[in-house]
């Protein structure tokens, strides 16, 4: 379970500002289909032909076309050809947008919304605007199109090329938000929010974790919760990457736990800690060294150790066995048992893998390739020098006889510059036992 490395799985855009490479991928704004809007306003672009002007090309004047190409500007940092677009955009089509938000009570459905084409299309166009003028440090810009959206605009709706809209009004509360600070909700998707959130919680900075979990939670967890109800076990592997909105949503429950635990909060941490175990079982979460983690799982492991000094910290095996090594110095017999277990639980299947796929010790250049195979057996060594001490030599047998038996090739590094064989460490224990305890 690593933090900030693990990419969350893979979001949608929705909720805010879209980016122009999913822009890049269907036109208008993500906008609608060609057939459910005029090319151009009636008269004036009918009137022009697709056609290059100055140095930007504004090809069939369309609403869609323009934003899309203002997306794309954006996505380029071509702040020029950014206010080239939304501007052309906003004069041939602002008067038929605010007629269209005139004509509206609420938002469209989905079914209706690409009809209000102008409206969506110009707020989107204010959006883009803003956001160009954010990144330019002209502040007082930015605020004006983004108070434009909130003011004249409120129903306007961006289409997601994944299938649906996200409400450009929000974006634009969002952007004010966060004006003048480091925050950026980027994309918007599920995974870089989610990402985000790990940043921030290993820097310490909660406040932004809450900003980037919530803003999660709130736009994906109508479809978390339905990908949930899909499942009756965890998907393959395979699969797993189908339940991004799930696995996104109940790591930003889990990451706010931790960040909540961090500060003391230790109900609200778990609340949401109990949220994933309740809501979101069948959560996975990715790490890149090629698996995914149960989400729930981790969150019960918080719960078991909140209010205590225990951290399983970024859950690699690296860091439990760490942490199993100074809890035996410390004599904390019972830190021991949870870390060197939490390690073993995690890992000891591809410390097998490991362990199978060689026929001799590692070379020392090579070694640390094993990592599974190494913090697993030493974990378990660990686990039996804690039993020795108390005394419960049956069950520290056990500990050594694993490393023997299944994990013949671990090698352990001793800061010091060299391995040790860890199988060779637990024989000698074994024969220890065998002289203190007389069997």
């Amino acid at each position: 379970m690593k933090t900030v490395q693990w990419l969350m799985v893979v979001g949608m855009v929705a909720g805010g500002v879209g980016t122009a490479a999913s822009a890049q991928q269907e036109v208008g704004a993500r906008g609608a289909p060609s057939q459910q809007k005029p090319a151009a306003p009636e008269g004036a672009a009918k009137a022009v032909p697709p056609a290059t002007t100055g140095e930007y090309d504004f090809g069939d004047f369309s609403s869609e076309t323009l934003a899309t190409k203002a997306w794309q500007a954006l996505d380029a940092k071509d702040y020029a050809a950014v206010e080239a677009y939304t501007k052309k955009c906003i004069s041939l089509y602002e008067k038929k947008a605010v007629e269209q938000q005139a004509s509206l009570t609420d938002f469209a459905p989905k079914e209706k919304a690409f009809n209000y084409w102008a409206l969506n299309d110009v707020a989107t166009c204010y959006f883009i605007l803003g956001k160009a003028s954010a990144a330019q440090g002209k502040a007082k810009d930015a605020q004006a199109a983004f108070q434009t959206v909130i003011d004249k605009l409120g129903y306007a709706q961006c289409w997601d090329p994944k299938g649906w809209f996200w409400k450009v009004a929000e974006g634009a509360k969002d952007q004010l938000a966060i004006s003048g600070t480091s925050y950026d909700f980027g994309d918007y998707t599920s995974q870089t929010l989610t990402t985000k959130a790990w940043e921030a919680l290993d820097a310490g900075d909660y406040k932004g974790v809450e900003l980037y979990t919530k803003k999660c939670i709130e736009l994906y967890e109508p479809k978390a919760v339905e990908q949930q109800a899909s499942l009756t076990d965890f998907a393959p592997k395979e699969k797993a990457f189908d339940s991004w909105a799930l696995n996104d949503v109940a790591t930003c429950y889990f990451i706010l736990g931790k960040a909540h635990a961090a500060q003391g909060k230790l109900e609200e941490a778990k609340s949401a800690f109990n949220t994933v175990v309740e809501k979101f079982s069948f959560a996975q979460c990715w790490d890149p060294q090629g698996w995914f983690w149960k989400v729930a799982k981790g969150a019960g492991d918080q719960l078991n150790t909140l209010g205590t000094s225990y951290d399983f910290g970024d859950y690699t095996s690296q860091t439990l066995t760490t942490k199993a090594w100074e809890a035996l110095d410390a004599k904390d017999h019972k830190g021991v048992e949870l870390y060197t277990r939490k390690c073993i639980e995690l890992y000891e299947e591809e410390a097998k893998k490991q362990q199978a796929s060689l026929t001799a010790f590692a070379p020392k250049e090579k070694a640390f390739d094993n990592w599974a195979l190494n913090d697993v057996a030493t974990c378990y060594f660990i686990l039996g020098e804690s039993l020795m001490v108390q005394k419960r030599f049956g069950e520290a047998k056990e500990a050594f006889e694993r490393v023997v038996s299944d994990f013949g090739y671990a090698q352990c590094w001793d800061p010091k510059g060299w391995f040790w064989k860890v199988a060779v460490g637990a024989r000698g224990r074994l024969n220890k036992i065998l002289a203190e305890s007389g069997g």
